[in-house]
């Protein structure tokens, strides 16, 4: 797609280069994902007589989508990321399929069935995100077949968008076959909802009808089909896949309604990260007294909505079940409330209050519907499709927002969608509200503070995403990159390959130019464990140099950030076990907290971790132990003596370890600073590395050159990370290793231009730990072996355990 920009720009402006049109590709899919979403918003709400309303939802929506804060990072000039024409997809694919179910003609019925199928087709080869697609679609239908709105019209556009959907993905994408599309919780369930709509065609409009069937004349058709198509079903995956298939399913299913990003490879990705309520609502605020404005306003909204879908069954049937889908929301939404409180996510409560809220709530809209059946009455049948396309969304969104940080920014447009329609729907009623009405007032009061609350959302967001923008591109860690791959472009040669934490391969490929062993696409999961485990953690030489010889590796460059990004690798990087699993933590000390000592100060450098394997030591002649997980390394006490010419000596710093409510003092063996390596000889075999701490004061900034440390546990002391990274290979583990490039901070830089006089590492207030861009150029020994598992892309084969 970034070609395709590229080409077109090109016709315009002969100037124009790959480089910026990756640059511009994100704002241009932005601009059509504005123009596609409106035109959905438009189609879900527009109806004979009804065209000025639906163009104000639609209106006020994409207003909101326009500014809203949690979709700027995918959209902005300078990161081309693959959401952003990901979305354009996503909405281009809603709009078509809902275009297709509300055209009468059978040729237009297939014509935006396929081009749904398309859309759905093209945004799966961009993104995972494709589930987006195919879930709430497929839900969409299941409810519009329970309450005997499907018919040919409807399995007409769904069969033509998931023949379709699923011939572009595993046809022109290597990564899913079409087994692995039928047996996805996601592109599966739309399988299942079509072969329910083929079961059902199949028994009631053909001469299968004019069999006697056991409830025939007893149940609705529908029911009747879908128990004929889950017994099919059944039989299908039993005889092909065996019975231990729907176990393993059943067990994903209730795994995914807690944890939806699963996997040690998800998990140890920043992004994947499972928040809770009070993380992700300040995504959608302003907050006025602690409520998030905006957060309460689409919950209200989807509650109107839910409302007037039901406006046709009796008034007390109606409260009762909106009532349970408030409950239900609630159960959704606080269950995972927060980590501190008694709706965490993970204890009996949380999971009862999830499951039951659910169960009522599906029980409750099951009863009422067969009574509307008993009755005669089909009054759940004149619920407009639409509505529960756009139900369907946001409760799926909603969930998926429980799953994983990065999701928040998919539930921001439906969001936007049920804002808008509440107060449209809000200012629409007030109008058809006879003046005589006692009740106008009250909804005047309640048309005007929703009105204020949305201009001041809309002015809160807007500079919200313009400081965020500003900031966000580019950075002094941009500039960074800019530099150091300006030396690789220039200064390596054309064919080399680089190795690093896959984060920045697309850098290196972009901005430096050369090929690397890994990228951001991910596409070799296997290849990120090697590379976590034999270089990033590796605890030896030979191991390092092999994986990267199978690669035809050059160079290998380290970045500061993976000092944060440790614990992520050496997940990844780690046995099943979790052999390498570790953290780098840091500690500062208050200079009004150095006490004096006999010959010198003593510092107190504070902290807090936990401790990443057991430690066994003999402290005087007892035997400590402390087990991982439960103890905790609390702070570290170093006391310096200065000999009078300037000259500042160490003695042997100390750990302060807690455990069961007690405090253990162990001495460490090792301590750096200022690139003087010294080994005490005996203690626990860690680091303590002393930095200079830059931090705020007054008006102007100062310099605490003892104000830090990182502390490198014995587990991470084995690795190249820390040896060759942190401490510059003291014991000489790694000598093929060869430092070609050191890109030093930005910051560090203008600050030394100044006469600040820092080291590479500096513990910097606000933004931690900072530090170089470190290259080497690797030396091979001449004896290497090509080892074939270190070039396979399936791990199945040297793993008896799942990465």
């Amino acid at each position: 797609l970034i070609a395709v920009t590229y080409k077109v720009l090109h016709l315009f402006n002969e100037d124009v280069n790959v480089e910026y049109a990756g640059v511009i590709f994100p704002v241009i899919m932005f601009v059509l994902t504005i123009i596609v979403f409106f035109l959905f918003v438009k189609e879900l709400f527009n109806k004979p007589g009804g065209e000025t309303k639906a163009n104000l939802i639609a209106l006020i929506s994409t207003f909101f989508m326009i500014v809203i804060p949690v979709f700027l990072s995918r959209t902005i000039a300078g990161i081309p990321e693959k959401e952003s024409a990901a979305f354009f997809f996503m909405f281009l694919g809603l709009y078509f399929f809902i275009k297709g179910i509300k055209t009468i003609d059978i040729k237009n019925n297939i014509l935006f069935g396929v081009l749904a199928g398309i859309s759905t087709g093209l945004m799966g080869l961009i993104w995972g995100g494709v589930l987006y697609l195919f879930i709430p679609i497929a839900l969409t239908n299941l409810v519009a077949f329970a309450i005997n709105k499907i018919k040919k019209k409807e399995i007409i556009v769904y069969s033509s968008w998931i023949f379709v959907s699923l011939f572009i993905l595993s046809v022109f994408s290597n990564r899913t076959s079409f087994i692995s599309l039928l047996t996805s919780l996601s592109s599966g369930l739309a399988v299942l909802v079509e072969i329910l709509f083929i079961v059902h065609l199949g028994i009631w409009n053909t001469k299968l009808s004019d069999f006697k069937i056991p409830g025939k004349d007893k149940l609705p058709k529908n029911i009747l089909s879908g128990i004929i198509a889950l017994i099919v079903v059944l039989v299908l995956v039993i005889v092909f896949f065996g019975p231990s298939f729907i176990l393993d399913k059943l067990k994903a299913i209730h795994q995914t309604l807690f944890k939806p990003i699963i996997g040690r490879w998800n998990t140890t990705v920043a992004e994947n990260r499972q928040p809770f309520f009070t993380e992700w609502s300040g995504s959608f605020g302003p907050f006025i007294a602690g409520i998030p404005i905006f957060f309460w306003s689409f919950i209200l909204g989807s509650v109107v909505l839910f409302k007037k879908m039901l406006n046709k069954i009796q008034r007390k049937d109606s409260i009762i079940l909106t009532s349970t889908y408030i409950f239900f929301l609630f159960g959704l939404i606080f269950s995972r409330y927060s980590g501190a409180g008694l709706f965490n996510g993970e204890n009996f409560i949380s999971k009862a209050f999830y499951y039951i809220s659910a169960i009522i709530f599906i029980g409750s809209l099951a009863y009422y519907i067969y009574k509307d059946y008993e009755e005669g009455a089909s009054n759940f049948k004149r619920i407009p499709y639409n509505y529960i396309l756009l139900l369907m969304l946001f409760v799926f969104t909603l969930f998926t927002v429980r799953g994983a940080v990065r999701l928040i920014m998919v539930l921001g447009p439906i969001a936007s969608i049920l804002v808008s329609y509440l107060v449209v729907e809000t200012i629409y009623k007030f109008k058809k509200m006879p003046s005589e009405n006692t009740n106008k007032m009250f909804m005047g009061i309640l048309v005007a503070l929703l009105l204020i609350g949305c201009i001041f959302t809309f002015s809160s967001f807007y500079k919200t995403s313009k400081n965020q923008a500003y900031n966000m591109v580019p950075s002094y860690y941009n500039q960074q990159w800019q530099k150091a791959m300006s030396w690789v472009r220039n200064e390596t040669p054309a064919d080399s390959v680089f190795a690093h934490w896959w984060d920045y391969g697309y850098w290196v490929q972009s901005i430096g130019d050369r090929a690397t062993v890994s990228d951001g696409g991910n596409f070799i999961v296997y290849w990120n464990y090697l590379m976590g485990r034999h270089v990033l953690t590796g605890d030896n030489q030979k191991d390092s140099l092999e994986f990267l010889y199978a690669h035809d590796a050059n160079y290998l460059l380290i970045d500061s950030s993976d000092i944060g990004k440790y614990t992520a690798f050496s997940s990844i990087g780690s046995d099943e076990n979790f052999d390498r699993f570790g953290w780098i933590p840091t500690f500062t000390s208050d200079p009004n907290e150095i006490s004096e000592t006999k010959n010198g100060v003593m510092r107190i450098y504070r902290g807090g971790s936990t401790i990443d394997e057991d430690i066994s030591y003999n402290l005087n002649g007892t035997e400590i132990f402390l087990p991982s997980g439960r103890a905790g390394l609390a702070g570290i006490l170093i006391e310096t003596e200065e000999n009078g010419k300037g000259i500042i000596s160490f003695k042997q710093p100390e750990g302060v370890f807690v455990y069961n409510g007690q405090q253990i003092k162990i001495p460490l063996r090792y301590i750096d600073f200022e690139g003087q390596f010294n080994d005490f000889g005996n203690g626990l075999d860690a680091t303590v590395k002393i930095v200079q701490n830059v931090y705020q004061k007054n008006t102007g900034l100062e310099l605490d050159v003892q104000g830090a440390v990182i502390f490198i546990s014995p587990r991470l002391m084995k690795g190249y990370f820390a040896q060759k990274y942190l401490l510059n290979d003291p014991f000489s583990n790694f000598p093929n290793f060869k430092i070609a490039h050191i890109e030093n901070n930005v910051i560090i830089d203008g600050l030394n231009a100044q006469g600040a006089n820092l080291n590479e590492f500096v513990y910097y207030s606000g933004l931690g730990i900072i530090g170089p861009i470190k290259i080497w150029e690797i030396a091979y020994t001449g004896k290497e072996e090509l080892r074939e598992e270190f070039l396979d892309r399936d791990s199945s084969k040297y793993l008896d355990w799942r990465l």
